[in-house]
């Protein structure tokens, strides 16, 4: 759940670079540490330097160009991804065995695997899962790391607000995997097709589930769960840039049951939509207009 030694090591020679032109530029500190190495300057230094960096894009742009530390080709751009970067406030809610996962607060949420540093991000923060923490996220190597520091708040979390997490992090997922670079991705068409996919199938297969456990005939559950397929298929995922079913629009609908309007079709989306509002999976206002749509058809 962190970078390798040598990713650290790198990440730390390009990250102190730029503090220490950073305190040249603004005098904030009265010594920085001559070797750079990680852990000789200060955390109270550190953040001061840091907020001091992030809220000012010129130091950045100053740094590109100007290269004071005389760094490679190759670690310059790493500076220059760092554009890209993500400052905000986070649930962590996860610790997998290859990240660990950070659940931004705010609408529409996703879920980011960020990778520590020296320590996993859990045993940075010393605090239990899920805690809220401030953050800025930095794409390094193909991945998703942060800078360092954390501003992490020790709360206890209810039994009501621990479900919430739960459910939106499942949502992120569901809806568009779990995240693992801030840089624009490179996947073909093809390729993103083949994601979304595989993500509409996944959730099509829980919605199988939830259809036979309210006692529907398998006959009328594989009838009904390939309704809502064959209209991801034929509204969704041949968009350009492809789309899943949790960015179904009432056009959408409307335009599929215009050319696909049976009976069983709309019984199929109001267990559909029924099933998504009842899992936490789609809020009440966007079930409600896809249900006036089903009401007037």
């Amino acid at each position: 759940m962190r970078l390798s030694p040598e990713q650290v090591e790198r990440f730390y020679h390009i990250w102190f670079a730029l503090l220490r032109f950073v305190n040249e530029q603004r005098q904030l500190i009265s010594e920085f540490p001559t070797s750079g190495e990680e852990g000789e300057l200060s955390t109270s230094d550190e953040l001061q330097l840091r907020d001091a960096l992030w809220a000012d894009e010129s130091l950045l742009q100053q740094f590109l160009a100007t290269n004071p530390a005389g760094l490679g080709v190759q670690d310059l751009a790493v500076v220059e991804s760092w554009q890209a970067r993500l400052a905000g406030s986070f649930f962590v809610v996860r610790a997998l065995k290859t990240s660990t996962v950070f659940l931004s607060d705010h609408p529409p949420q996703h879920a980011y695997a960020v990778l520590g540093l020296l320590r996993s991000v859990e045993e940075a923060a010393g605090l239990p899962l899920p805690f809220y923490t401030q953050a800025v996220l930095l794409p390094f190597e193909g991945r998703i790391t942060y800078d360092g520091l954390l501003r992490s708040y020790n709360a206890v979390f209810g039994p009501g607000i621990r479900r919430s997490l739960n459910e939106s992090y499942r949502n992120a997922v569901e809806r568009e995997g779990l995240i693992t670079s801030l840089t624009p991705s490179e996947l073909s068409l093809n390729e993103q097709r083949t994601l979304v996919q595989d993500r509409n199938a996944k959730l099509l297969q829980v919605f199988r589930k939830h259809l036979v456990k309210t006692g529907l005939s398998l006959k009328m559950t594989e009838e009904h769960t390939a309704n809502i397929a064959a209209f991801a298929q034929a509204m969704l995922t041949r968009e350009d840039p492809p789309r899943g079913l949790f960015d179904m629009t009432v056009e959408d609908v409307q335009t599929f049951l215009h050319t696909a309007r049976t009976k069983t079709t709309i019984t199929s989306f109001k267990r559909f939509i029924r099933f998504l509002l009842e899992t936490g999976r789609m809020k009440l206002e966007q079930t409600q207009a896809l249900q006036e749509v089903l009401k007037q058809t």
